[in-house]
């Protein structure tokens, strides 16, 4: 009956496991890049708690309450973050493989796991033309589009607008490597990738069939077309502008000629005010410019002028 007890336990424990578990997502990482090992689950460790990280299986560091230790060959390779993520530098093709975040309590749990692929830089492809037919309307020709480890084929048949393709993709025989050749604004392009980087050759068309692309001569009706409109609309503007101007210059003149200029006239200059006359019955003055002559008689004596002036002064 314990036995039986103790299976039970057993079973619960492997399913509480798997049920916990984080399936592996796959990272690609450029070769002598760095990888974020994140853990977005918070962690809370006891004192006999400790977090791992591991690398197939086996420890990269441990932590166990607030120490920790790293395995000799990371000492200088990783960086802590918070909640226990790591940063681990400059990865190596031998840095492939799974890596996994392991919280031990009562129970182990998987809280983080990485597939990571550590990818080197695609290599230049090259491009070769080959088998190259021609006729009045149309060419044909074969491309190769190779790299290190493979090489691929395709045919284009191009005429002087368009060109179709057979064949032209396929993937390497190294893992997430892919050669494809394919056409694009008048060049034939040879493609390198993986999930890290890419590269390419290329060649133009018209270097292979001179005829391709070639536009036909414009058709001149239109062009004459245009340019003769174009001229009309501008006569016909001119013209218009030019009756508007004369229309004006010829109302302003009729305006001048038809105008009637008043003569000024002379005004009397005023005079003062009798109080004691009345304006009405007062009879007009005279102007002061007709009374106004030369002295004909005898000139009085100096001194009898100026004893008469004091005299009727003291008066």
């Amino acid at each position: 009956m314990k036995s039986f007890v103790k299976l039970l336990f057993v079973v619960y424990l492997l399913y509480l496991c798997e049920s916990q578990e984080i399936s592996a997502g796959t990272v690609f990482v450029l070769k002598g890049e760095d990888l974020l090992l994140n853990v977005t689950k918070a962690v809370v460790l006891g004192e006999t708690d400790s977090f791992t990280w591991e690398f197939n299986k086996k420890r990269i560091v441990r932590f166990i309450s607030n120490k920790k230790g790293v395995s000799a060959n990371y000492t200088e390779r990783l960086e802590f973050e918070n909640n226990y993520s790591v940063i681990l530098k400059n990865l190596q093709e031998a840095d492939s493989g799974v890596y996994s975040a392991v919280v031990a309590k009562l129970l182990t749990e998987e809280v983080a796991t990485f597939n990571v692929k550590v990818q080197d830089r695609a290599s230049l492809p090259l491009l070769t033309v080959s088998s190259v037919s021609r006729n009045s309307s149309s060419c044909s020709f074969t491309v190769t589009c190779s790299s290190q480890d493979s090489h691929i084929n395709s045919t284009f048949t191009c005429d002087t607008r368009t060109c179709s393709q057979e064949g032209g993709e396929r993937s390497e025989g190294i893992p997430d490597t892919f050669l494809q050749v394919y056409q694009s604004s008048g060049s034939i392009i040879c493609n390198h990738s993986n999930h890290v980087s890419w590269t390419n050759d290329t060649k133009i068309i018209k270097d292979v069939c001179p005829k391709h692309d070639v536009r036909p001569k414009p058709n001149p009706v239109p062009i004459i077309l245009g340019v003769f409109f174009t001229i009309l609309i501008l006569a016909i503007i001119i013209g218009v502008v030019l009756w508007y101007l004369r229309m004006r210059r010829t109302s302003k003149r009729m305006i001048v000629e038809n105008t009637v200029y008043d003569t000024a006239q002379p005004r009397a200059p005023a005079r003062r005010k009798d109080p004691t006359t009345d304006e009405d019955s007062a009879p007009p003055l005279s102007s002061c410019y007709a009374c106004v002559g030369p002295h004909t008689g005898p000139a009085a004596p100096t001194e009898t002028r100026n004893t008469a002036q004091l005299e009727s002064v003291l008066r």
